[in-house]
């Protein structure tokens, strides 16, 4: 093999080995990400979490205002 080809088959090898690296730091980030979401996802503003939060309180409030016909002040 001459010089030449032994440098196309450097640059080649390092080529896929970068596509692969690439690929696999993508799925890792997107993983990363799915799994943060839904870690934080109860401290996200607007998030009810079923009766716990300040957003489940307000709710209620405004839910039990209607009920009785009483206007908010």
């Amino acid at each position: 093999m001459e010089p030449t080809e032994w440098v196309g088959l450097i640059v080649g090898l390092i080529a896929i080995i970068s596509a692969i690296l690439a690929g696999f730091m993508w799925i890792t980030r997107a993983i990363v990400r799915d799994e943060l979401t839904k870690a934080t996802q109860p401290i996200q503003p607007g998030y009810r979490n079923g009766g716990e939060s300040l957003a489940d309180v307000a709710a209620n409030v405004k839910r039990i205002i209607k009920h009785l016909s009483m206007e908010e002040e």
